[in-house]
């Protein structure tokens, strides 16, 4: 199933094009800004999202926290919204990943722990730790 863009969401709307989203183009993504991030922050992100992309490079981001979660009607699509980030997408790689993600993603913003994440090139969380 193709990834679409969300047209309104229940927290507000936002002007949506390649670009306005981390990761920009065809992916469906999160509309309005996680509550801790400001445009100028998103646009910060998605800039810095486009770089990691083209140098493939493996970052870890660490003593962060989760104040956001986005999910929609798709096949391995959801969104964490990391604070001072702004939305990183969770590994779509399988099933498995996608369902364990989410939950370390939805206990992390339930109890405000520290979150330690890796983010690969593609711009996804591929791992994360919930202290």
């Amino acid at each position: 199933m193709a990834d679409t863009k969300p047209k309104e969401s229940v927290l507000g709307t936002r002007g949506a094009g390649p670009g306005s989203t981390p990761g920009g183009g065809g992916l469906a993504a999160p509309v309005a800004l996680p509550p801790s991030v400001s445009g100028a922050a998103l646009a910060t992100t998605a800039a810095a999202t486009a770089t990691r992309a083209a140098f493939a490079a493996t970052t870890w981001s660490s003593g962060r926290t989760v104040d956001a979660l986005w999910t929609i009607n798709e096949n391995r699509n959801a969104w964490i919204g990391v604070a001072g980030v702004g939305w990183v997408k969770l590994a779509n790689n399988s099933d498995t990943a996608i369902v364990a993600l989410t939950a370390l993603g939805a206990s992390a913003k339930l109890t405000q722990a520290s979150v330690s994440y890796r983010q690969e090139g593609d711009g996804m969380i591929h791992e994360m730790y919930v202290f």
